[in-house]
């Protein structure tokens, strides 16, 4: 039987994280492509039995990187759509950590006609999406779906209780960035960094408010007639203020370059961080009120030098490629993240093994 082989293209922190833990299947031949001497100096560094391989300006496909059955975009969003072409041009299956945009809607679909295309298969959107599919269970109509995440420095040491640990250029539009929502039964734009709401997780206060870009697609929880959905941020008590009084009262809302100047400056890199998911589902059963919550808690491997943000990200990438080798999606086809089972996804030994019991 022929070895599944995959090309990455982008050889940063998530594309990197991808790499090393589709090595630990040991059945995978893995290629990672990146434009930059410096990136793929770092992912050598990693020592992992990859293929690294440079784009040149203006090449599209490595020679050694085609025959591909899967590529992947773990690129900026401005990339992916090259990156879909050459998937399509390749007839190879198509991941994106990306939610789809607008300007590439046609093109995945028409990709997903003969293969499958599986987009914004991160943390958020992606794990989410199908961890909230769970708590809508058939039968019983949601009012209420509260959505919280956070990836948090375990051990705080500042005021704002953060660090750098994802991507502060990201942070910046979650947080100043209008946010999907559902409200009354029809999709909706909220505030971001309002709705403050404080909670208590294994003895643990946090707070959490309203953020951008964590629903990329309205559409299933509509469909399923929720009448309210809110995606939260959670964060240690305290870092709300602090945020508002940078963005707001020091007016950096709109000097940008210099909020994240000061924000790459003066905050900790995080190595020992985690990931929250607190999700909250109320509706009426025989008549009266009922709620559910789910909380799970990741950490990282202590194996592999990544944090619990990338970890997650790439683990949930993984378990959607492992679902594909096994047939579960069929030839073809734009895969939705609700369709997944989140049971089968959490048993799932890639994400498994980074779950806090």
């Amino acid at each position: 039987m022929d070895r599944f082989k995959i090309a990455i293209f982008g050889a940063g922190k998530v594309g990197s994280a991808l790499a090393a833990t589709l090595c630990l299947t040991g059945d995978i031949d893995v290629t990672i492509i990146d434009p930059s001497e410096e990136a793929l100096d770092a992912f050598a560094s990693l020592g992992l039995p990859v293929k690294a391989l440079r784009q040149r300006q203006n090449e599209k496909m490595p020679a050694e990187a085609r025959g591909s059955d899967l590529i992947v975009a773990a690129a900026p969003d401005w990339a992916s759509s090259g990156i879909a072409e050459l998937a399509g041009a390749s007839n190879a299956h198509f991941l994106d950590f990306s939610p789809v945009r607008p300007e590439n809607l046609s093109l995945l679909q028409q990709l997903a006609k003969t293969r499958v295309v599986l987009s914004g298969a991160g943390v958020a959107p992606g794990l989410v999406d199908n961890i909230a599919s769970g708590l809508m269970e058939p039968g019983r109509t949601i009012s209420d779906l509260t959505i919280r995440v956070g990836s948090l420095p375990r051990y705080p040491t500042n005021r704002l209780g953060y660090g750098q640990i994802w991507d502060i250029d990201a942070m910046i539009e979650e947080y100043t960035r209008a946010c999907e929502a559902v409200q009354d039964g029809k999709a909706v734009f909220l505030k971001p960094l309002e709705h403050l709401e404080k909670v208590i997780l294994d003895g643990t206060s946090y707070e959490c408010f309203t953020t951008a870009r964590g629903l990329s697609d309205l559409t299933p929880y509509l469909e399923a007639g929720v009448r309210n959905v809110t995606f939260k941020t959670l964060r240690y008590p305290g870092h709300l203020d602090y945020m508002r009084f940078l963005l707001d009262d020091l007016g950096l809302k709109t000097r940008r370059d210099m909020l994240r100047s000061l924000l790459m400056n003066g905050l900790p890199v995080i190595d020992e961080d985690e990931l929250l998911l607190f999700l909250t589902a109320r509706s009426t059963l025989r008549n009266r009120p009922a709620e559910r919550s789910l909380s799970l808690r990741f950490r990282s491997d202590r194996h592999q030098p990544f944090n619990a943000m990338t970890s997650v990200a790439a683990a949930y990438a993984a378990s959607l490629i492992d679902l594909l080798r096994k047939g579960t999606f069929g030839p073809s086809g734009m895969v939705a993240h609700n369709r997944i089972e989140s049971e089968q996804l959490l048993e799932n030994p890639f994400l498994k093994r980074l779950l806090v019991a």
